[in-house]
C-alpha cells in the first residue's frame, strides 16, 4: 500500500536556470519539512554549470514517501484494532505488533531527524542517503506485510469448520443432539447453528442437513446400547422393569434395567463399591400383543441388539470383553412392574429362562472338565441313543445331512442338560440359592392405588350395613331421564321403580370417587375443548386472593387424583358451590347440564360429603406419608427390597387405628400420632376443612373406618413379597445390593407418557429415532462418550447408525404386526366357521329328530331326555335352562314333558317336524358378538 507512488515522475520543469535553482534553495524554508537549504557555490555567469544531480528533489520524494508510510501505517492500526474487535484471543499479538509500529515509528522519526539533520549540514554522504532510504523503504514493506498477516491470523480465529475432510465433527454431531432434543426440528438445526455463529462473529463453513441430524440423532442410540452393554460387563447383579398400554390402536412397551454405572462426568469408567445404581432405559417398543410370552421375546431381542452392537465394537476389542444373552441371564437378579397378572408371568418366564442357562452353564464346564477318554466312554451312550430314536443305523443313514446335524445338535443341547442338572444337584442349597437368585418386586405406587381402591369399595359396602341411606345416585344423560323422580333429593324413599328404571338403577354409579370424577371432567377436562379449565382456574384465584392450580387430574386417572380432588372439594367446598351457580347464570339460557347438576346434587349430599371425607383422611394419614417414604426427595437410590419394615409399619399403622378411632376422631388429634410418618399433615387447609365438618356427618367415623378396613386387606395382598420367610425377607444385605430395584414404576409409566406426547407433537419420527433420542438423553450417554470412547469408536457408531438407517427396520416391524393380525383374524374367523357349521349340524339333527310321545317318556335314558330337550330347544320352546340346569334326571323328565306341554299348545294339538326350508344365516350373529366386544372395549 502506497510504495507505487516511488515511480510517479516528478512536474519540475526540464532545463531550469541556475537563478530558478538559486530561487527553490531559497525558497525551502517555507517547505513542510522546514530542511536548511545546501550551501551552492557561486554562480557562474559566464559559463553554464555542469548537470549535478539534484538530491533535494530525490529527499521531497522520500518525504512524499514517507507521508504515503505514515497514511498506510495509520490505516493497518485502524484494520489491526478492527481485527481486535473481532476476537478476544489476538489481543497479545495485537499489542506486539503496537510495540513494533511505535518502535518503527521511532525509528522513521530518527531517520527524519538524521535526514534533516544532514540536510542541514550541507553536502552529505550520497552513499548514506541511499542506503538509509532503502534501508526506510524495506522497514515501510516489512511492516505492511506483518500487520497483514496479523489481520489474516485475527479472521481466521473467527472461522468454524464444521467438518473434516468431508465428515462432520464429534463436536458438530454432538450439537445437533442436543438442539433436537431442546425441541429443534431436525430440518432447522443446521441454518441455526450457521445463525448463532453469526451472531458471535464465527463463520460456519457448512449447513448440516436434515438427514445427517437424524444420522447424528442415530448415533447417540447405537452409543446408548454400547453404553448398556458396557456397564452390563461391569456389574455383578442388575434387575429389569416393563411396562406396557397401547397407542393409536398398538400395544408398546416400554423397559428399564437398574445397574451400578460409573461416575463418567467425574472420568471413572468403572464401578466401585460407591457407585450409585442408575436406572437406564432400554426403549419402546411395539409389541404384537399383550402376552407374557411376547413381553421376554421383546426381552431377548433387546438385550441380543445391544450385546451384538457392543461386540462388534472397537470398545470391546480394545477391552477383550464379549457379552452373551447367558452372560445377562447371568447377572439378572429380579424384575419390578405393576402387580399385573402379565407382568408376573413375564417376570416367571425370565426365572425360569436363567435356571435353564445356569443349567447349562454347569454342564458345558462338567463337560469341558472330562478327558477325551471320558467324554468318548460317555458320549458313546447317547449316541446309542441317538440312533436308536432314528430307527436304527439304517434310519439314521437314511436321514439328510442336515437331519442329521439337527439331532446332533438337539443330542449336545441334552446331554448338557443333564450333566448341568447333576452337577446343580450336588451343590449345597447356599450355591444353588445364589445362583437362581430372582426376585420380584411390585410398585408401591401400584400397592397405595390399590389399597385406595380397596378402601373405596368396602366403604360403598358399609351403607348397607349401616341400614342407612348411602350418597345420591349420580346418573349419566339417559338414565337420568329415567330416574328423574328418584334423583330428586326430596322424593327418594319408597319410591317404586319398572324394570326399565330399575335396569337404569343398576347401571349408575355414585359415592365420593364418582363426585371426584365428574368435578374432574367439568374443572379440569382431558379435552381442552370441554369444561370449565381456565375459567376455573382464574375463578379460584380471584376467590382466594392467591394463584390457584389446577383442579387434580382425574379426567385422565392419574395416580393418587382421586384423593387430591377429595381434599379439593372439602377444602373449597363453599367456592366450587359458588361456582357451579355462577356457571348456571352466566350461561345464555341459565341451566345446568346433566354432570354439573350432578355434581351440584354431590356436593350437597351428606353421605357423599362422608365419603370425600373419608377419602381425604385416609390420603393425609397414610398416602401421603407412604409417598414420601418410596417417592420423595432424596429416595433416588431407595432399594424396594429394604421396603418391608416399612410396609410392616403401614399395616401396623393401619390396624391400630381402627383399634383405636380416637387417633383420628378423639376431641384432640395430633397428625404426630395419627400420621404413618408422624410428620404434618401434606395439606393441613384440608384437615382444618374436614375437623370443620366432621360434627355435621353424622356416619364419618363409621365410613372411614369401613375405607380403612378395605385398604387393610389390600395392603395385605398386595405387599405378600415382603412376607415373612419369602424371599425378600431371607435375602442378605449383599443379595439386596446385587437386586437393587427402584421403588416404583414411575420410570416406565413416564417412558409410555413421554413416546405419547412426542408422536402427537412429531407424527413422522420413527420409533427407533425416539428410542436413540430418548435413550441418549435420559442415560447420559454423552458423559459415557466422552470418558469412554475414542475417534475409533465414534467411525464405528458412524457405520452402524448408516445401517440402522438403511436397514427399514420399523417398516419390518410394521408388517410383522399387520401379518401377525392377519394371520390371527384368520384363526379366529376358521374357528368361527367351524363352530357355525357345527353349530347348524347340530341345530339341524335337533330339527330332524323325531319326538317321542308323552306316554313314552318315562322309559328315555338321560342322553335320551337331553336329545329330546335339545330338539323342543330347537323348536323355539321358550324358557327351558341348560340341561346342566337340571341335576337330576326327574327333573330332566319334569322339564322335558313341561317343553313337551308347550310345544303341542302352540301347534294346536298337532305333534309335527319344524324342518325349516333353509338353514339360518350365522354370520350376523358372529357380527353382533364382535360389535358387543368392541362395545365392552371401547366402555374399558
Amino acid at each position: 500500500m502506497g510504495l507505487g507512488n516511488q515511480k510517479r515522475q516528478s512536474k519540475k520543469p526540464k532545463g531550469a536556470s541556475t537563478l530558478q535553482k538559486a530561487a527553490r534553495i531559497r525558497n525551502l524554508s517555507s517547505q513542510k519539512e522546514n530542511v536548511a537549504p545546501a550551501a551552492s557555490s557561486t554562480p557562474r555567469l559566464s559559463k553554464p554549470p555542469p548537470k549535478v544531480k539534484n538530491y533535494n528533489h530525490e529527499y521531497e520524494k522520500s518525504q512524499r514517501k514517507l507521508r504515503h508510510g505514515k497514511t498506510t501505517i495509520a490505516k493497518l492500526r485502524a484494520d489491526l484494532k478492527h481485527a481486535n474487535a473481532l476476537h478476544t484471543q489476538t489481543t497479545q499479538a495485537e499489542h506486539k505488533q503496537a510495540q513494533k509500529i511505535t518502535e518503527l515509528t521511532l525509528t522513521i522519526g530518527n531517520l527524519v531527524a538524521n535526514t534533516r539533520e544532514t540536510s542541514a549540514k550541507g553536502k552529505g554522504s550520497q552513499d548514506l542517503l541511499r542506503k538509509k532510504n532503502k534501508a526506510l523503504q524495506q522497514r515501510i514493506q516489512r511492516s505492511v506485510k506483518t500487520l497483514t498477516q496479523s489481520v489474516n491470523r485475527a479472521k481466521k480465529h473467527h472461522f468454524c469448520r464444521a467438518t473434516e475432510k468431508g465428515v462432520y465433527t464429534i463436536q458438530a454431531r454432538r450439537l445437533a443432539r442436543i438442539m433436537v432434543d431442546s425441541g429443534c426440528a431436525r430440518a432447522k438445526v443446521g441454518p441455526l447453528m450457521a445463525q448463532i455463529g453469526a451472531v458471535f462473529g464465527v463463520h460456519i463453513n457448512r449447513e448440516m442437513s436434515r438427514r445427517t441430524v437424524g444420522r447424528a440423532i442415530e448415533e447417540g442410540g447405537v452409543a446408548a446400547k454400547m453404553q448398556i452393554a458396557y456397564e452390563l460387563s461391569l456389574n455383578e447383579g442388575v434387575t429389569i422393569s416393563a411396562d406396557s398400554t397401547s397407542n393409536r390402536g398398538l400395544n408398546i412397551e416400554a423397559s428399564h434395567l437398574a445397574a451400578r454405572a460409573p461416575d463418567y462426568a467425574n472420568g471413572n469408567v468403572d464401578t466401585t463399591p460407591k457407585s450409585i445404581p442408575k436406572v437406564r432405559f432400554l426403549g419402546v417398543e411395539k409389541t404384537i400383543d399383550h402376552t407374557s410370552a411376547e413381553s421376554v421375546r421383546g426381552w431377548n431381542t433387546r438385550i441380543t441388539e445391544f450385546i451384538d452392537v457392543f461386540n462388534r465394537s472397537p470398545l470391546a476389542k480394545r477391552l477383550l470383553r464379549k457379552l452373551s444373552v447367558r452372560d445377562f441371564l447371568k447377572i439378572l437378579k429380579g424384575m419390578n412392574g405393576d402387580h399385573a397378572s402379565n407382568e408376573k408371568s413375564t417376570a416367571k418366564r425370565m426365572q425360569d429362562l436363567k435356571h435353564e442357562a445356569s443349567i447349562e452353564e454347569l454342564g458345558e464346564q462338567v463337560l469341558a472338565g472330562k478327558t477325551f477318554m471320558e467324554l468318548v466312554d460317555y458320549l458313546s451312550a447317547w449316541n446309542l441313543k441317538k440312533i436308536a430314536e432314528a430307527g436304527g443305523m439304517d434310519g439314521w443313514n437314511a436321514l439328510s445331512p442336515a437331519e442329521q446335524s439337527d439331532r446332533d445338535a438337539k443330542l449336545m443341547k441334552e446331554v448338557v442338560v443333564a450333566l448341568g442338572k447333576d452337577a446343580y444337584d450336588a451343590l449345597d442349597s447356599e450355591d444353588r440359592r445364589l445362583l437362581d437368585l430372582f426376585v420380584w418386586g411390585g410398585c408401591c405406587m401400584h400397592k397405595d392405588l390399590n389399597s385406595f381402591k380397596g378402601g373405596n369399595c368396602e366403604m360403598m359396602l358399609e351403607w348397607d350395613k349401616l341400614a342407612v341411606f348411602g350418597p345420591i345416585l349420580l346418573a349419566n344423560k339417559d338414565n337420568a331421564a329415567l330416574l328423574r323422580n328418584l334423583l330428586d333429593p326430596a322424593q327418594r324413599k319408597d319410591a317404586i321403580l319398572t324394570e326399565d328404571q330399575l335396569r337404569a338403577f343398576e347401571a349408575s354409579t355414585r359415592g365420593g370417587v364418582k363426585t371426584c370424577a365428574l368435578a374432574g371432567a367439568i374443572f379440569n377436562n382431558k379435552d381442552d375443548k370441554k369444561g370449565q379449565a381456565d375459567r376455573h382456574v382464574d375463578f379460584m384465584t380471584v376467590k382466594l386472593g392467591k394463584q390457584h392450580p389446577r383442579f387434580p387430574d382425574t379426567s385422565n386417572t392419574r395416580f393418587g387424583s382421586h384423593g387430591d380432588a377429595a381434599a379439593e372439594l372439602i377444602t373449597y367446598l363453599p367456592e366450587y358451590l359458588e361456582m357451579l351457580e355462577l356457571i348456571q347464570w352466566s350461561k345464555h339460557n341459565p341451566s345446568l347440564t346433566n354432570i354439573e347438576r350432578n355434581l351440584l346434587h354431590a356436593l350437597r349430599d351428606i353421605p357423599t360429603l362422608t365419603e370425600l371425607v373419608a377419602m381425604t383422611i385416609y390420603k393425609m394419614v397414610i398416602t401421603h406419608p407412604y409417598l414420601r417414604q418410596v417417592r420423595g426427595p432424596g429416595t433416588e437410590s431407595t432399594n424396594l427390597l429394604d421396603l418391608g419394615p416399612l410396609h410392616r409399619e403401614v399395616c401396623s399403622h393401619v390396624q391400630s387405628i381402627l383399634v383405636d378411632p380416637d387417633i383420628i376422631f378423639g376431641s384432640n388429634p395430633s397428625f404426630e400420632s395419627a400420621t404413618l410418618d408422624g410428620l404434618e399433615w401434606n395439606d393441613t387447609h384440608a384437615m382444618a376443612a374436614v375437623f370443620k365438618m366432621i360434627p355435621s356427618l353424622p356416619h364419618v367415623k363409621e365410613v372411614t373406618l369401613a375405607f380403612f378396613r378395605g385398604s387393610l386387606a389390600t395392603w395385605t395382598r398386595f405387599s405378600a413379597e415382603f412376607a415373612p420367610g419369602g424371599i425378600i425377607d431371607t435375602c442378605s444385605a449383599e443379595e439386596k445390593e446385587l437386586a437393587w430395584m427402584p421403588s416404583t414404576n414411575d420410570a416406565n409409566e413416564g417412558a409410555l407418557g413421554a413416546y405419547r406426547v412426542a408422536i402427537r407433537g412429531k407424527p413422522s419420527l420413527t420409533l427407533h429415532q425416539y428410542n436413540s433420542l430418548a435413550m441418549y438423553r435420559r442415560n447420559d450417554t454423552q458423559s459415557f462418550m466422552d470418558a469412554v470412547l475414542t475417534a475409533e469408536d465414534h467411525a464405528y457408531i458412524m457405520r452402524e447408525a448408516r445401517h440402522i438407517d438403511a436397514s427399514g427396520s420399523e417398516a419390518q416391524r410394521r408388517r410383522e404386526i399387520v401379518d401377525f393380525r392377519t394371520r390371527t383374524a384368520e384363526m379366529q374367523k376358521t374357528k368361527a366357521v367351524a363352530k357355525s357349521q357345527k353349530a347348524a349340524k347340530v341345530l339341524q339333527d335337533n330339527l330332524t329328530r323325531s319326538l317321542i310321545k308323552l306316554s313314552n317318556m318315562e322309559t328315555l335314558t338321560i342322553p335320551q331326555i337331553h336329545d329330546q330337550l335339545n330338539a323342543y330347544r330347537a323348536r323355539g320352546v321358550q324358557n327351558m335352562l341348560a340341561n346342566s340346569k337340571y341335576p337330576r334326571k326327574a327333573e330332566k323328565l319334569a322339564a322335558l314333558k313341561a317343553a313337551f306341554n308347550a310345544y303341542v299348545g302352540r301347534s294346536d294339538g298337532v305333534v309335527v317336524l319344524d324342518v325349516p326350508s333353509h338353514m339360518p344365516e350365522v354370520l350376523p350373529m358372529i357380527i353382533e358378538d364382535w360389535r358387543d366386544e368392541e362395545e365392552t372395549e371401547m366402555e374399558e
